[in-house]
């Protein structure tokens, strides 16, 4: 007979508690793109130098390449080639540490955008990084075609009356393409760390999310110094 007492909802056995959803992991992954953006930095100046010298030297083949291929490859370095070689070194790097981050998740991400000025920060720097090494790219390749001596290819490079200018001209480029790269970055971090789309994808919209803005700065930044 006990088991027909109705003994009230007092005594009824509790329902079991739904399954708790699982927090969002918090990921802070901008220092860790200003730390891995240096050594992409270096590989990216390498072969955008050397990619730009060679055409350079297809363009100039006409006319006297031995003089005029260092000087260019000079005025290209400071003003557009350092600059967008730091741009590529830190969006790749953002990429794959926010594409790797998702992939490392159990769950959600919640992306912490406490450090994102970080990356404007550095771009500067790696600027400053990735123009020796655009030169040394271009100059590795001109030694392999002409067999010529650095101090020639230097010499060539540098023209003091210039050098300035166009250096002024790469740090404004610079910023401005700082700012666009960390405004991507903040809007666009919790798509990058999705597992929906691949990497691949992920480098192309990025890719073409950086090369529009960056061929309308540049053709608004030569038309305020056309030199």
């Amino acid at each position: 007979m006990d088991d027909q007492l109705d003994l009230g909802p007092a005594y009824a056995p509790s329902a079991a508690s739904p399954p708790a959803a699982p927090l969002p992991s918090v990921v802070a992954p901008y220092e860790r793109v200003v730390m891995f953006s240096f050594p992409v930095g270096v590989v990216v100046g390498l072969v955008v130098g050397s990619v730009e010298y060679l055409r350079f030297a297809y363009a100039l083949s006409f006319f006297d390449p031995d003089k005029l291929l260092p000087y260019f490859t000079g005025i290209a370095v400071l003003r557009v080639i350092g600059p967008s070689s730091a741009m590529i070194a830190a969006s790749i790097t953002a990429v794959l540490v926010l594409h790797r981050a998702g992939r490392r998740a159990s769950g959600p991400i919640e992306i912490d955008h406490a450090r994102v000025l970080l990356v404007l920060a550095a771009l500067p720097h790696l600027t400053v990084v990735t123009m020796p090494f655009c030169v040394l790219g271009a100059l590795l390749v001109w030694l392999a075609r002409t067999a010529g001596a650095v101090t020639v290819f230097l010499k060539a490079m540098l023209d003091v009356g210039v050098i300035w200018t166009h250096f002024a001209f790469g740090l404004a480029f610079t910023a401005l393409c700082g700012l666009w790269l960390t405004y991507l970055l903040r809007i666009g971090a919790n798509w990058l760390t999705t597992k929906k789309h691949g990497l691949a994808l992920k480098l192309f919209v990025a890719f073409a999310s950086l090369a529009i803005p960056n061929a309308v700065l540049r053709a608004v930044l030569s038309l305020v110094d056309p030199v």
